[in-house]
C-alpha cells in the first residue's frame, strides 16, 4: 500500500467547514459569519452537497485579485516563430526518458554525453 501524505490539521479544519444549511435556517447566520471571520472560509451544505461558500471580503478580495493574474501574450509573427524556435531547441537537449526496467549505467552508456544549450538553459533561468 502506497504511503499517503495526511495532513489531520488540514483534514479536521476542512471537516469543520461544512455548515449544514439547518444552521442558517435556525437563525445562526450571526454565529456563522463570526466562525468565517474567525477561521475562514465556511461551505454550506444542503441535503449532504455543497451549496455556497460563505467567506470574509479580505478573502473574497484575494480570490478576485488571483482570478485577475491572466497572463495575454500578443506576439507577432516574428516573435512567435523566436517562441516556437526557443522550444524547439529545448526539446533538442532534452534526453529520452529511462526505461523504468533499464539499468541507469547501461542506458548512460548508451545515450552518450548530453550536450547543453547554455543559452537555452540561461533563457529558461530568466523566465523563472
Amino acid at each position: 500500500m502506497a504511503k499517503q501524505n495526511y495532513d489531520s490539521v488540514t483534514a479536521a479544519k476542512l471537516m469543520h467547514a461544512f455548515v449544514p444549511i439547518s444552521r442558517l435556517n435556525k437563525g445562526e447566520t450571526g454565529k456563522i459569519i463570526d466562525e468565517v471571520k474567525e477561521d475562514g472560509i465556511r461551505i454550506i451544505v444542503k441535503n449532504n452537497i455543497p451549496e455556497c461558500v460563505m467567506m470574509s471580503v479580505e478573502e473574497y478580495d484575494k480570490f478576485v485579485a488571483l482570478s485577475a493574474r491572466t497572463v495575454k501574450i500578443e506576439q507577432t509573427k516574428e516573435e512567435e516563430e523566436r517562441r516556437k524556435a526557443f522550444i524547439r531547441r529545448i526539446r533538442q537537449n532534452v534526453p529520452p526518458p529511462i526505461p523504468a526496467s533499464s539499468d541507469r549505467k547501461k542506458v548512460m552508456d548508451e545515450i552518450g554525453p548530453l550536450s547543453i544549450d547554455e543559452e537555452a538553459v540561461s533563457a529558461l533561468r530568466r523566465l523563472g
